[in-house]
């Protein structure tokens, strides 16, 4: 019986559905606050309100100015007015530009939180043949420097962008109100503006992209150099490995300088453009006044309102650089929410529950996307439910892709592979892989306890089902020497434990599990005998009545397989019992042979 997995909708899933482009930025920004798009003209309207006073201040000073030209007797009063009024307008502020931070904030801290969750889910739903593709530290860049890249470019916008375009309005319509040459002399900064942005527009953008791209190099280098850290100081690189990393920062230096330069020359000739301008609206101010056109007050009005004009034009062009890399750090997480390599199993039915663990091949073949040769041709194998099979060969001859094919971790080119009668690429996969145990030939630990590290992903386990886990695992014994036992923390990646401690612990992960279906990836390479002694006992246990696949260097790891299946060149070429395969003399014989020489044994067919 098959069920379909109910998915819970999340506030999300509109990033995930196709609505990202990043072709289109400005749409997709917008789509960014799609859930929350009322609060968004809501904080609109509070950020009208509370900036108002800095708007109408000119308007104050002008009324003010005509007011003491010429003194009269009821000057002082219309002062009083004006000055009583502006009071009252002002005194909303500090309310208003509370809620108004208070809103924006919540705003963008959803946003971020969207988007990251976002990036997440789709990484999870993303094939392998993907992330084989991207370097981990690139992704791990997009989630957070590209994230914080659009976060910025929503404050400016909503910052600097929005008093910039309000004060361009509040100019406007009060020099067309009172003055519309004036007012038409003053739109002739927006133009001048948008000549500007076209003249920089493509070096911003190309600047930018290419500081992304040495900002990503640069994290997937640093990544790698720790990671290499004990290969280096054993070599005695230490110099040739910091000259190395060191030419990668001055690449990023240098291009962070290009991009910085640029940015102030942008900003420098917007600056001398606009004090060209208001120094010829003062002088045409002058003109008018002279002419009896305007007042002294209107004069003193406009130019201040152009010098507002003047900055409000700025700083709407001060958001450009910001813009411009958050255009490049859309375009850059486009990469991963529009990439096609998605495991999407929606409508698909679950596995059955419980798995009975038969899973065949028939007539599979597989080429990797890279154009390498075909790994797998023409392979058909039924794999009975509870039989252990082995999958030895020479490096190369596909058996971690035949395993790989099993797990569903990537399709077959034609053939087809079944669990329970049911073809992989029907069902929803993960249902699928909850059942099933994988022991990897590396063990994957994360800077958490024993007991985290074991329970990965699950819920409720008691301490007593745990003991017994260690116990079938070989590693019961050394947990209680810790002291703090099962709470005991592993350090990052869990280099605080042995090989065949990290093996062993890689065991209990699978067996807490209670999977149908167990997978195994050379469990015991480089482990010493006494190591490889403990972990073979806990694989006996693993392996008990379920359907085991190993993927076999070390022919000491198969003594117990039902059957042994030899591949050459990505075909089978002998399937049999041990005993049956040596009778035979052939392929499987000849590699046997070769490792008993190899590791100076008389014989190293009694292990078997």
């Amino acid at each position: 019986m098959i069920f379909p997995l109910k998915i819970k909708r999340n506030p999300w899933d509109a990033l995930l559905d196709g609505r990202f482009n990043s072709a289109q930025p400005g749409r997709t920004l917008w789509r960014l606050f799609a859930d929350q798009r009322g609060k968004v003209f809501g904080a609109v309207a509070l950020f009208v309100i509370k900036q108002s006073p800095a708007s109408l201040m000119p308007l104050a000073v002008g009324l003010i100015v005509d007011a003491l030209t010429p003194v009269r007797d009821d000057s002082f009063r219309r002062i009083l007015w004006i000055a009583g009024g502006y009071l009252l307008l002002l005194a909303q502020n500090p309310l208003l530009h509370t809620v108004f931070a208070r809103m924006m904030s919540g705003l963008l801290r959803r946003m971020q939180f969207n988007l990251r969750s976002a990036l997440v889910e789709r990484l999870q739903q993303l094939a392998l043949t993907f992330h084989e593709a991207n370097q981990s530290s690139a992704l791990q860049t997009k989630i957070l420097r590209d994230v914080d890249a659009i976060d910025s470019l929503c404050r400016y916008l909503m910052l600097n962008g929005m008093n910039g375009l309000l004060v361009i309005v509040y100019v406007t319509v009060i020099a067309l109100v009172t003055q519309p040459l004036l007012a038409l002399y003053f739109l002739l900064t927006v133009p001048a503006g948008i000549a500007l942005l076209k003249l920089f527009d493509r070096r911003f953008r190309e600047q930018y992209q290419a500081l992304r791209v040495e900002t990503e190099q640069m994290n997937a280098r640093v990544t790698e150099m720790l990671l290499m850290l004990p290969v280096t100081r054993a070599h005695g690189l230490e110099e040739q490995e910091t000259r190395s990393v060191r030419s990668v920062f001055q690449r990023l230096r240098e291009r962070g300088l290009q991009v910085d330069t640029l940015t102030e020359l942008f900003a420098s000739s917007s600056w001398f453009t606009f004090i060209v301008f208001q120094l010829a609206c003062l002088v045409f101010s002058a003109w008018l006044v002279t002419h009896h056109k305007i007042t002294v007050g209107e004069a003193v009005m406009f130019n201040t309102y152009f010098g507002m004009l003047i900055g409000a034009v700025q700083q709407t062009l001060g958001v450009f650089p910001a813009l411009a890399q958050g255009r490049d750090a859309i375009r850059s997480i486009g990469e991963i929410l529009e990439a096609t390599q998605v495991e999407n199993y929606d409508g698909k039915p679950s596995a059955p529950v419980p798995l009975q663990g038969e899973i065949t091949f028939e007539n599979v073949s597989f080429q990797y996307p890279s154009g390498r040769e075909v790994a797998l041709r023409d392979v058909s194998l039924r794999i009975a439910p509870g039989q252990t099979v082995a999958f030895v060969g020479e490096s190369g001859a596909g058996k971690s892709t035949l395993v790989n094919l099993a797990i569903g971790f990537r399709p077959p080119s034609t053939g087809r592979v079944l669990l329970d009668g049911h073809d992989l690429r029907d069902l929803d996969l993960r249902t699928y892989r909850r059942q099933i145990g994988v022991v990897p030939q590396t063990t994957i630990l994360f800077n958490g306890s024993l007991r985290e590290n074991i329970t990965y992903g699950l819920e409720n386990v008691s301490d007593a089902t745990l003991w017994q886990v260690l116990a079938e695992a070989n590693l019961a014994d050394f947990v209680r020497s810790l002291p703090q036992q099962l709470d005991t923390p592993l350090g990052e990646s869990g280099t605080r434990l042995s090989g065949g401690q990290r093996q062993r612990l890689a065991i209990a992960r699978a067996l807490v599990r209670n999977p149908r279906v167990i997978l195994l990836d050379e469990a015991t390479s480089a482990l010493d005998t006494e190591s490889e002694r403990l972990v073979q006992e806990a694989l006996v246990r693993l392996t008990q009545g379920r359907t085991t696949l190993i993927v076999a260097h070390r022919f000491s790891t198969i003594r117990h397989a039902h059957r042994i299946v030899v591949l050459a060149g990505g075909k089978i070429v002998e399937v049999g019992t041990q005993a049956e395969l040596m009778a035979r003399n052939g392929h499987f014989a000849r590699l046997a042979n070769l490792q008993s020489l190899g590791s100076g044994e008389k014989s190293g067919f009694d292990k078997l």
